[in-house]
């Protein structure tokens, strides 16, 4: 691809898989521009403990650190109240603020990607009516799996949405057949999150441990995501209150922020597990390696998802997955060398995978082999084959 190119990035977020995305085929392009939706009132939460607005503060959103030269990040402010009423008209308002930006910058970019369907899809598809520039949507999670199929009204929308691109990356053969629901005629390709090799990676567990100040005896058991109903923590809670019966030496440790943190911790407190269960809130991300590196198991207890981040960084570092049948998890976990399924809102079933799990004797270098061909670095490649059909 020519390095003369200019690449127009609508995002929610820079962070985590997107920043890690953008940042990789950065060299590939003369300029990168990314515009990140944000809404100012989430910066109440700098001042009061409203934990469901801090998930969405500027600080939580963008992380510029290792930023290309190249690639530039600007927020959009855009105020809404966090009702469905406004969130169902923040398409326009969205793009609108978007429109003004690019005139005021005099940006002429080549290609524009939108990072997740609602409401950077809709801006793109209003950018390339507008600019005729080709656009490509990906689409993650939640905006494929739930929110077409709220109602009537949110289904032609998204579906709209999606038929006005010219391509829709998605991270899972189980999302692209949410798509396939939506009667969409543009092109899919299939594309995992994947990692960053150059952060997550095989470590010395007990210095790990040592440095986050972990018992180095106890048996750990990982999850991250944030405090919300979907990623299932209540599930855990009670499937750790049957494991613990069954092995005294565990330790299961939940990072993350959430409404849900409250309920979480009084289910704790009822099961009587405040020795068990560990909540340590959210973590900077150069520190997720220490914890997943720490752990002797990583557990996803979600009800439903697209395709992890926190799964290709746990088998990165060597750490064998243990996850409910949700998302894209059983196409990449493939082989009971590199962790265990089960049913969601199955506790018993979660419980019986963690046991089997904590008294397997893993093979961490296949496991981190296995990871390899999901990093950015080797992903890479397969987006860049996807722009150039359209540039």
């Amino acid at each position: 691809m020519s390095n003369r190119k200019s690449l127009l990035a609508i995002t929610p977020i820079y962070n985590y898989f997107v920043k890690d995305q953008i940042e990789s085929i950065s060299h590939d392009f003369k300029s990168i521009d990314v515009f990140v939706y944000h809404n100012p009132i989430t910066e109440i939460s700098n001042y009061l403990p409203i934990h469901e607005l801090s998930l969405f503060t500027k600080k939580s959103l963008i992380e510029c650190s290792g930023k290309p030269e190249n690639v530039s990040v600007s927020t959009v402010p855009t105020f809404f109240i966090p009702i469905d009423y406004q969130y169902r008209h923040l398409g326009e308002k969205h793009y609108r603020k978007i429109l003004n930006m690019i005139v005021h910058k005099k940006l002429e970019p080549d290609l524009i990607h939108s990072h997740f369907v609602w409401t950077s899809g809709y801006v793109g598809a209003r950018l390339k009516e507008r600019y005729h520039i080709p656009l490509i949507i990906s689409g993650y999670g939640y905006d494929l799996y739930d929110l077409p199929f709220k109602n009537p009204q949110w289904r032609e929308r998204i579906r709209g949405i999606l038929n006005d691109s010219d391509c829709i990356i998605t991270v899972s053969n189980r999302l692209a057949d949410y798509i396939r629901k939506l009667d969409v005629n543009a092109p899919v390709e299939i594309l995992p999150t994947g990692y960053d090799g150059k952060r997550f990676y095989p470590r010395d567990p007990q210095e790990c441990r040592r440095t986050l100040r972990l018992p180095e005896k106890k048996r750990i058991i990982l999850t991250i995501g944030s405090l919300v109903k979907v990623k299932g923590h209540i599930d855990l809670i009670h499937a750790i209150n049957e494991l613990k019966e069954r092995s005294k030496d565990i330790l299961c440790i939940i990072l993350g922020e959430g409404n849900l943190r409250n309920e979480l911790q009084k289910e704790i407190k009822k099961c009587g597990l405040e020795e068990v269960i560990k909540l340590v809130g959210r973590k900077p991300r150069d520190e997720l390696p220490l914890w997943i590196n720490a752990c002797d198991i990583f557990v996803l207890p979600s009800l439903n998802e697209g395709n992890p981040t926190v799964m290709f960084e746990a088998l990165a570092c060597g750490i064998p997955f243990v996850s409910t049948n949700v998302g894209g998890v059983s196409e990449i976990i493939t082989s009971k060398e590199y962790g265990l399924i089960c049913e969601s809102n199955d506790c018993m079933d979660l419980c019986n995978k963690m046991l089997e799990a904590l008294n397997i004797k893993w093979n961490r270098d296949a496991i981190q082999s296995h990871a390899l061909q999901y990093e950015w670095d080797s992903q890479r490649q397969n987006l860049l084959e996807i722009y150039k059909k359209f540039m």
